[in-house]
């Protein structure tokens, strides 16, 4: 699209912005650090394995994905937050935010991945696969390749930190003292949280053309729709966030942070 000039404004906002973002993220590694960001004691989190949807509707499971969903929003909003402050100082162009609060105000499923949800990745995504499948096939696939292509880029960033030539890692006792330094993670998960999510995405377009689910989602409060929308990944969330959390990269992400941590 056409450059925007920064005003100060914009510079402002996102200044609060980062800095929002950053007091949100030492409160949540103050809180959770001590127990590897699963403070609920769930089949995931005892690394066993949920066969049932009521193991997926588990509250302590889905406690623990929340707490995963919202320590990535935070984290990936801060990078973006600072990288758009950066830009916009350093060029004085205007820069997009990288996050839009999706996992507490997205209303639809696209509304969470295209428009709140690390905008930056979504244009890249469109525009390097999404627009050229679109050119010879439906939007209901250009879209579902465009997750399998976010799928694919995640299991190569679990392969290129998490998984291979590694060298054990140390836990110190104070911080993620409840980190298992020998978990294994599983090959595929990332692909299939958002594979998972492709379809979801594809559904939702085609049940938005029925006029009887359109009234359906209009005469619901707010806060249900919210709720309804972040229950269609929420309990898959540890497909995503077991490869990085149990392998300890939010304890080593802890290493540039001022927290208060258990100490005893």
């Amino acid at each position: 699209g056409q450059r925007v000039m920064a005003t100060s404004h914009d510079i402002r906002r996102s200044l609060i912005g980062a800095t929002k973002t950053l007091i949100t993220n030492l409160i949540l590694m103050s809180l959770f650090s001590s127990y590897n960001y699963e403070p609920f004691q769930s089949m995931n989190a005892r690394e066993e394995s949920l066969s049932s949807i009521r193991d997926y509707l588990d509250m302590k499971h889905l406690g623990n994905c929340f707490i995963t969903a919202m320590m990535f929003q935070q984290l990936v909003g801060l990078f973006g937050s600072v990288a758009a402050l950066v830009i916009q100082i350093t060029t004085g162009y205007r820069a997009v935010e990288s996050m839009r609060n999706p996992v507490m105000e997205a209303t639809s499923p696209s509304d969470f991945w295209g428009r709140r949800w690390n905008v930056a990745v979504h244009g890249a995504l469109k525009r390097g696969v999404f627009k050229p499948v679109r050119k010879f096939s439906s939007s209901f696939v250009a879209a579902l390749m465009a997750f399998i292509a976010s799928g694919l880029f995640h299991e190569y960033l679990v392969h290129l930190t998490v998984m291979y030539n590694k060298e054990p890692r140390v836990a110190d006792d104070n911080v993620c003292n409840a980190l298992n330094t020998d978990y294994k993670p599983q090959l595929g998960s990332n692909m299939a949280f958002f594979a998972w999510n492709g379809v979801i995405m594809v559904t939702e377009k085609l049940l938005g053309r029925n006029r009887v689910m359109q009234s359906f989602g209009s005469t619901l409060p707010r806060f249900m729709v919210v709720f309804l929308t972040i229950m269609t990944a929420l309990p898959l969330a540890h497909w995503f966030g077991n490869p990085y959390i149990k392998r300890g990269l939010l304890c080593d992400f802890q290493e540039g942070y001022l927290f208060v941590t258990k100490i005893a």
